[in-house]
């Protein structure tokens, strides 16, 4: 699990993915019983006696929300701005409460957008011909860096490294040290699935966010993708991380603050009336008569 966008584990990335898609996530408390039918309500916030945690500018705190149910996703972040995704009806909307405002990108519009970067590459390679054979060959290459590739999660593993403890929000969690790939990434404490009352399948909307970003062609997708592939592999859901850097030192954290199941009002997954609607493609010409 890490704490930052560049780090190979979704969870602890949850934070700096909040701040990046539009503002959203995390805020957490207890720990309830399953109901059948329910959504689950999560969250994190760094812990402010860190000085690795200090809140981006204009946050009130680092703490982040989701709710989820099915495959549909709410993600609120410490700014106010909001993610919403409906995984059946294949659309993301991003809300600025602030402004009033908000966008949509439907299935279709992912194809618009897909179809927008496959003419402006093919543009770029038309471009690119007319220069001289090494200048062009080094303008490909920063282009396939700048494009990405898919990659796949790391390999999780997961070595026990004490007894059970009671984290300060009341979570009793396993401590682990977390290796992907084999490399040390962080040190992180489990609360085990069989005493959450959830399991994987409470999580896949993150799944269904993450296929809607590949239909936008994000590589992006792959990455925050990797918040259900962590999942998949992990022996609970995380009440503490903190992340090991290069020189084995402990970097930013996280912790646990809410954790419930509960029944989710269905207004909760579509933005508020009375918002305005912005394009995602500017504005649009009037048709003609």
């Amino acid at each position: 699990m890490r704490i930052k966008d560049r780090d190979r584990n979704g969870w602890s990335r949850i934070g700096a993915f909040a701040r990046r898609h539009a503002p959203l996530f995390f805020a957490l408390a207890v720990l309830l019983p399953a109901h059948a039918g329910a959504g689950v309500i999560l969250g994190f916030e760094a812990p402010s006696n860190s000085p690795k945690n200090e809140p981006a500018a204009g946050e009130r705190s680092s703490a982040s929300r989701f709710s989820l149910e099915g495959k549909k996703l709410r993600a609120e972040d410490p700014r106010g701005g909001v993610m919403i995704f409906d995984g059946e009806k294949q659309t993301l909307w991003t809300i600025d409460p602030k402004g009033q405002r908000y966008t949509e990108i439907t299935e279709a519009d992912a194809k618009r957008i897909q179809e927008m970067q496959q003419q402006m590459e093919q543009q770029m390679k038309e471009r690119l011909k007319a220069l001289p054979p090494d200048q062009r060959k080094e303008m490909e290459e920063r282009l396939d860096a700048m494009k990405g590739k898919p990659s796949e999660a790391p390999k999780l593993t997961f070595e026990p490294a004490g007894e059970t403890k009671k984290t300060k929000h009341g979570f009793s969690c396993r401590p682990y040290r977390v290796l992907g790939d084999g490399k040390p990434i962080e040190e992180a404490c489990f609360i085990p699935w069989k005493e959450t009352g959830l399991s994987v399948d409470d999580f896949r909307a993150f799944d269904a966010l993450d296929q809607f970003f590949r239909k936008l062609g994000s590589q992006g997708g792959n990455q925050q993708n990797r918040i259900f592939a962590d999942l998949l592999q992990s022996p609970g859901i995380p009440a503490h991380v903190a992340m090991i850097g290069p020189d084995g030192t402990l970097g930013a954290e996280q912790d646990l603050v809410v954790l419930k199941k509960e029944n989710i009002p269905a207004d909760q997954f579509t933005p508020p009336a009375g918002l305005k609607k912005e394009s995602l493609f500017g504005k649009q010409p009037e048709p003609k008569m």
